[in-house]
């Protein structure tokens, strides 16, 4: 616990154990309920306690993609705080994400007054729900709804602990206007997540430690399948040792960096090929429909929750699973690889000296012609610096190579939309590093990028966003015609709900807020234009948004007929 002053209200409580518990951003929502948020942080920063920043958000989705940015770079819980029913709903698919990317998140909104003096406008009653928490229950690993009984700060604090326990995930806290004004008795010391403790987990089981080790010195080809190791650098580093020590190949997904793209032991062969598989914390390592590994292969499964208790039927196989943190469970395979002495060290040997190439990019020189998402990558890889971060959610990035850990970062889960504020709140998290969002056309549009833009400006955190516009949607093109390839919808001119034509003019959009908006349509461009777009972040700190045409899903088109109008036609050009 934390000393502190006597709370006036239940929300200068929820504020004062949220930066007890080291939360240091709420990302805020506007609402009639939620104005005792803005009068105690206020009053905190007048008096000089340590209280949360309040940061505007223009929309909800935005507010918690935001939040997961900051989370991302952190490693802090943060916080959201929305309008009501209506607000908790505006969070859409981001609450899905915030779950499968596992982020300590408090999700709070507000719930109208039911006292009938407080009762002051007809939307009270329309926004009373028998259980507000019903909204997000299946998303969130804690609900509650705060009372004038309750203590505010410990309910905060105990929201937080569940929030940041392994595996991490978002909670929900649902306030009624009038506990927020509510006074509160005070004077004590204020608790925390960290006082009521916050468990961490070890090693793991030590006979299946013994066991992988065991089965990693002695395999003909064993591989570590991971997907979420890259959250701890510490893990990143243990992955590469363990691969270089005992000669392992990793397949490792993009959801983080997990190994560096220059190690060599990168692997991307069809599971049956291996003997001995080491699933560490993956919630899909592969799908059974697509792939699946030999029967005789021996599978160890570790992580936070290695039976994925968050999904329903899981039917993937495994020979021992251990509950264990990454990094720790690494760091012990180690020490009992090193201290069993040579053991197998033939084995290990002809591993190491048959290592693979690993993955390699292509370092080629700007193409002619249109762009593709291959020479977007290309383009990517040659521009990136090491320590900058990039989200994406569109194309495959093995071709942009990242090799520090917390610079590459994929949602978890699949609700589109993400990239865009997740850069913007990793890029204040991480004290205005420079950071570029890749992103389709369809996912831009989903994301709010008028609240995205406005967020960047407001805050200083200008973001590079390179928007890859094939006018429409993979599912309802490329997906359809996978299903119905003679069908009529296909064979349209224009797909309807899947393409998107005529496509907006995201270059003109950007400008149109203040920010710098190119539209590129030539291969050999794309370098200089993403220099355009440094040059306007890093110097003139204003949001950069890149309108990079690709050719339409199915039909390949860049007749901009079918598009939007080019800027020769428009009789300007971009800038």
């Amino acid at each position: 616990m934390t000393g502190g002053p006597a709370a006036a209200s239940a929300a200068a409580a929820v504020l004062a154990a949220a930066s007890a518990s080291g939360v240091q951003r709420l990302w805020f929502n506007s609402g009639s309920e939620l104005t005792s948020f803005q009068e105690a942080n206020a009053q905190a920063r007048h008096q000089g306690e340590p209280t949360p920043e309040l940061i505007t958000c223009p929309h909800e989705h935005v507010a918690l993609t935001a939040a997961m940015g900051e989370t991302m770079v952190s490693g802090r819980p943060a916080m959201t705080v929305a309008h009501a029913d209506l607000g908790l709903l505006h969070h859409g698919g981001a609450i899905h994400n915030a779950m499968w990317g596992d982020h300590p998140i408090m999700i709070m909104s507000g719930y109208p007054p039911t006292r009938a003096e407080s009762r002051t406008s007809p939307v009270f009653w329309k926004q009373q729900r028998w259980d507000q928490g019903s909204i997000v229950r299946q998303y969130v690993k804690w609900d509650y709804k705060l009372s004038p009984l309750d203590d505010a700060a410990l309910v905060v604090a105990r929201g937080l602990q569940v929030a940041l326990a392994p595996r991490r995930g978002p909670v929900y806290l649902a306030m009624p206007e009038e506990v927020g004004r509510y006074p509160q008795a005070g004077g004590g010391p204020v608790p925390s997540a960290q006082m009521l403790g916050v468990p961490v987990l070890g090693p793991g089981d030590p006979g299946v430690v013994s066991e992988v080790a065991r089965r990693l010195t002695t395999a003909r080809r064993p591989v570590v399948v991971t997907d979420r190791v890259g959250v701890n650098p510490q893990a990143v580093a243990l992955l590469a040792e363990l691969a270089d020590t005992l000669g392992v190949q990793v397949r490792a997904s993009r959801y983080r960096m997990n190994l560096p793209d220059d190690n060599p032991w990168h692997c991307a062969d069809p599971l049956d090929q291996f003997d001995v598989i080491i699933v560490l914390d993956h919630p899909v390592p592969w799908m059974p429909a697509v792939e699946k590994p030999r029967d005789d292969a021996w599978i160890g499964w570790v992580g936070p929750d290695p039976i994925e208790s968050r999904v329903p039927l899981y039917e993937l196989r495994a020979d021992a699973r251990t509950t264990a943190d990454p990094a720790a469970f690494l760091a012990a395979v180690l020490a009992e690889v090193g201290s069993a002495g040579p053991g197998d060290a033939d084995a290990v040997r002809r591993r190491r000296d048959a290592a693979p190439a690993g993955r390699r990019t292509d370092d080629q020189a700007p193409a002619s012609g249109v762009p593709t998402p291959a020479l977007i990558a290309a383009a990517l890889d040659r521009h990136l610096r090491p320590e900058d971060l990039l989200t994406w959610e569109v194309f495959d990035t093995t071709k942009v190579r990242r090799t520090r850990p917390g610079t590459l970062f994929e949602k978890g889960g699949s609700s589109l939309g993400w990239a865009v504020a997740a850069a913007t709140g990793a890029s204040i998290a991480a004290g205005g590093a420079h950071a570029v969002a890749v992103t389709g056309d369809g996912s831009y549009l989903f994301g709010s990028p008028d609240s995205c833009l406005w967020l960047q400006q407001q805050c200083d955190a200008p973001v590079v966003t390179v928007v890859v516009n094939n006018g429409g949607y993979r599912t309802g093109t490329t997906t359809l015609a996978a299903h119905y390839p003679d069908g009529l919808a296909v064979n349209e001119p224009t797909v309807r709900g899947g393409h998107l034509t005529p496509s907006p003019d995201f270059a003109a959009h950007a400008r149109s807020q203040g920010c710098y908006g190119e539209r590129v349509v030539a291969a050999a461009d794309l370098a200089a234009a993403l220099d355009r777009a440094r040059t306007a972040v890093e110097r003139d700190r204003v949001p950069a948004v890149l309108d990079v045409w690709v050719p339409e899903h199915l039909t390949g088109s860049m007749d901009p007929r079918r598009r939007a109008r080019t800027p020769a036609e428009e009789g300007n050009t971009d800038g």
